[in-house]
């Protein structure tokens, strides 16, 4: 298992939350001409990545400012997420090495205030004391929601659109499984805002979000596949596109190396997939030649 990537040094505090908000308008812009021009293209066609994690993460380490490198690592939150909560809840889960924060260096952060995102150790303290922020929800779908209102703070520009564009996608995904299975809203849908309440009341098949949801379309589309993977392509290709509408302008900016950096993120994911699922073909025709198989009876062993 790769080790996870260099740690930030330290978080803001409730107390400290404006004094470190990075937001895309307020800095000073540079163009990464050299940094762009030299990573390598990426399609999601590609059996691999072209660059592992750490190598791709030093190369923006050395490239960036301060200040966009923070931006960098905001992507990376929603896998510390996952992580605090198999660690809160002691599932014997394997440590997922995308976030930034090691397992130890996240138990120290548990104990000592300022070392993670405040809204991590005002999760923890919820959960300890058994008071939850939203009863209705279950306690991931309530760190989600906690970290979605970090991220949306600290930036805007680029980022602050792609959280929230994740942020319907993922609704509007839930609100399909609610009503195509006949399920409990309660709970399910991440933030307040004009999208969830019509994803709530909606009985319309485009939940009356054609107007609000460009992408709505062709995730509906997508949904109709009878394939379950031929699905997962399908969403994961508006997401890539969206990086591409979102970036339109933006050629050798921040902007380019943030949507190039959640790319990698996507094409990672199914390469990993195809990975595994490469390695349960294989297992299981090695299966069937050796339960299928039978030694001539000259070969027999004794």
């Amino acid at each position: 298992m790769s080790s996870p990537m260099p740690e930030i040094a330290a978080y803001s505090t409730g107390n400290q939350k404006n004094s470190t908000r990075f937001l895309v308008s307020g800095l000073k812009k540079r163009n990464y001409y050299y940094l762009v021009s030299g990573l390598p293209d990426m399609a999601m066609e590609q059996s691999k990545v072209p660059l592992s994690l750490p190598e791709l993460m030093e190369e923006l380490r050395l490239s960036l400012l301060p200040e966009d490198l923070q931006l960098a690592r905001l992507i990376f939150l929603p896998a510390d997420n996952r992580n605090l909560l198999n660690l809160i809840q002691k599932e014997d889960k394997p440590w997922e090495p995308h976030g930034q924060f090691s397992r130890e260096r996240m138990e120290e952060g548990l104990k000592e205030p300022g070392q993670l995102p405040d809204y991590m150790s005002r999760f923890h303290q919820a959960y300890k004391n058994e008071e939850p922020f939203w009863p209705a929800m279950s306690w991931e779908n309530q760190l989600a929601r906690l970290g979605l209102e970090y991220l949306l703070e600290q930036t805007d520009g680029f980022l602050h659109q792609w959280f929230l564009f994740e942020n319907y996608l993922k609704n509007t995904l839930a609100a399909w499984n609610i009503r195509e299975y006949r399920l409990k809203t309660d709970g399910q849908l991440i933030g307040e805002n004009d999208v969830t309440a019509a994803l709530r009341k909606s009985h319309a098949r485009d939940f009356g979000l054609a107007a609000e949801l460009p992408f709505l379309d062709k995730l509906l589309h997508a949904l109709e596949q009878d394939k379950l993977m031929d699905r997962e392509k399908a969403i994961d290709r508006i997401k890539w596109n969206y990086i591409d509408e979102l970036n339109t302008f933006h050629y050798f900016s921040v902007e380019a190396v943030l949507g190039y950096l959640i790319k990698w993120l996507i094409l990672h994911r199914w390469t990993r997939m195809d990975a595994e699922r490469g390695r349960q073909v294989i297992g299981h025709l090695v299966g069937t030649l050796e339960n299928s198989f039978e030694f001539p009876k000259t070969f027999a062993l004794t």
